[in-house]
């Protein structure tokens, strides 16, 4: 009886197991890689991602053959690698192409096959036969393309003394090596005086890469807020940003204005009401109101200056003022967030504004339907009693 026993668990153990051998699938994003327009000596990388159905940790492994095969590299380079459904692989394909090449289409495949059940180290688990390739196309050229985009510019909040930090983010969309200048302005709080200038090159960025390039700046700049533009003529990319400069061991605090709430149509002499939205990205609470204007053609017709209120580190607090316009028009509300003697980024919207007459022609047609409804009514009911008046007078 045990025997047998034995034998039912051994024989359900390989019916599950034949039935995750089925189920096991893989697959490769891209499918196809292609890397156009590379120089004689030239560099490229893509990534891909190994994904697979299995819950259970499988090992995989790949194989390069093609045309590109001495050109290739990966990185990580181990050609045996673990994967799941909840842990795809990503590894970065690498092109060197060689000086002596000839300018011409050249292709490849990587293979991807499964192997088993289990982690690398072991040895024990269910043997599994999964396979796809992604197929690699290189073109050599004698172009050359100089192309680049450049985001996520940063100044850093900095104590007094210390060096100025600037830094952002360079991609190279063409297909030499480039090292884009970037040049900075530093304004005072109010963007009226020019503090300081400069300029750094960054360091080398190879073709299809991107790199987070910085620089430090010796300053002598005073406690207080300032305002720096960056940008990088070659990249055809600038921003505006904030900083400020701190007393040693200062709090640094940091708000954002979100936005400003208003409805977007309203008539004359009707009472609008307007939300500047601004949260507190800081450590500490901070000291915070509204200022603003209201302006028609260019023209200011009203200043806003709200009531300076307090904002918990990590909430959001509303400004809410009142508007009424007196002239139809279309009219731009501006303003910043003043806290803590900083100031935010700008934000703007805008309020249009009608003579009521078209509010009154719009109901107009909205009236009509009900009157006709009604004098049909009132004939309805003046024909019924008429004819209980005949009925009456007959008998």
């Amino acid at each position: 009886m045990v025997r047998k026993d034995k034998i039912l668990t051994i024989v359900l153990m390989l019916v599950i197991l034949s039935s995750l051998v089925e189920a096991v699938s893989i697959g490769v994003s891209p499918g196809r890689v292609r890397f156009d327009n590379m120089m004689r000596g030239g560099y490229a990388e893509r990534t891909l991602k190994v994904s697979t159905n299995s819950n259970i940790e499988i090992i995989a492994r790949f194989d390069v053959t093609g045309d590109v095969t001495e050109w290739l590299s990966f990185e990580p380079y181990e050609k045996t690698f673990s994967l799941s459904s909840s842990d795809p692989y990503e590894f970065k394909v690498i092109v060197n192409v060689p000086e002596d090449a000839a300018s011409d289409s050249y292709s490849g495949k990587i293979s991807f096959i499964t192997d088993r059940f289990g982690d690398i180290e072991g040895r024990a688990g269910g043997f599994v036969r999964a396979g796809v390739m992604s197929l690699v196309d290189v073109i050599i050229s004698d172009d050359e393309t100089k192309s680049c985009r450049a985001g996520a510019f940063d100044f850093d909040d900095i104590e007094i003394g210390f060096p100025l930090v600037v830094s952002l983010t360079v991609f190279n969309d063409g297909n030499v090596r480039i090292r884009p200048p970037v040049s900075f302005d530093i304004w005072d709080q109010e963007q009226k005086n020019l503090i300081m200038s400069g300029d750094f090159i960054s360091p080398e960025i190879l073709p299809t890469t991107e790199r987070r390039v910085s620089d430090t700046i010796a300053n002598s700049l005073d406690i207080g807020q300032y305002w720096a533009n960056v940008y990088t003529e070659d990249c055809g990319v600038s921003d505006l940003l904030t900083f400020s400069v701190v007393e040693k061991g200062g709090i640094v605090d940091r708000g954002v204005f979100e936005q400003i709430v208003n409805k977007p149509w309203a008539y004359v002499d009707e009472t609008v009401e307007i939300d500047a939205v601004f949260r507190n990205e800081g450590p500490r609470t901070v000291y915070a109101k509204f200022n603003g204007d209201i302006k028609l053609d260019n023209k200011i017709i009203e200043v806003i200056e709200t009531e300076e209120i307090d904002v918990p580190a990590g909430e959001t607090s509303n400004f809410i003022t009142y508007f009424t316009p007196i002239t139809s028009g279309r009219y731009v509300i501006n303003g910043r967030v003043v806290y803590n003697r900083k100031l935010t980024f700008e934000k703007s919207s805008i309020l249009n504004v009608n003579y009521p007459e078209i509010k009154r022609k719009a109901v107009i047609p909205k009236i009509i339907p009900l009157m006709v409804y009604l004098v049909i009514l009132i004939t309805i009911i003046f024909m019924i009693r008429r004819i209980m008046k005949s009925k009456k007078r007959r008998f």
